[in-house]
């Protein structure tokens, strides 16, 4: 189980006509270089042509990951896919995104972003240096 499911669901229970609402502003970086801003309320990944976000890398899945705005935020879903998805170097079937993770789908990486993102809950503290 991935350690943000209770606040997927928090999210997807909160959301009520919310569902399809777009993050402000969200964008990822693929090959360090390529901004593709995202602006649709579901974005799907992959190395078929058909997807929004066309990944040509022999490792990643033809339908790979799946990008679905749910309450302002956008989670990551894995679609069965061989190689996996990971966030930060952990694997994950969803989980929700923050500004500047990392997402690997099987080796092929690309950074989340959000131009003023909402708060992190699982960052309410930060330890003195």
């Amino acid at each position: 189980m991935d350690s943000s499911l209770d606040e997927i669901n928090d999210l997807q229970e909160k959301s009520g006509d919310d569902v399809g609402a777009l993050p402000d502003d969200t964008f990822v970086i693929l090959d360090g270089t390529r901004v593709v801003p995202l602006n649709q309320t579901v974005v799907n990944i992959g190395r078929r042509i058909e997807n929004t976000i066309v990944v040509d890398d022999p490792r990643v899945s033809r339908t790979h990951a799946q990008l679905r705005a749910i309450n302002g935020r956008y989670i990551i879903f894995d679609l069965n896919s061989t190689g996996g998805t990971f966030v930060n170097g952990k694997k994950v079937n969803q989980s929700i995104l923050y500004s500047g993770d990392v997402i690997s789908l099987a080796g092929a990486d690309f950074i989340y972003g959000q131009k003023n993102p909402p708060p992190r809950p699982d960052l309410k503290e930060t330890l003195p240096l």
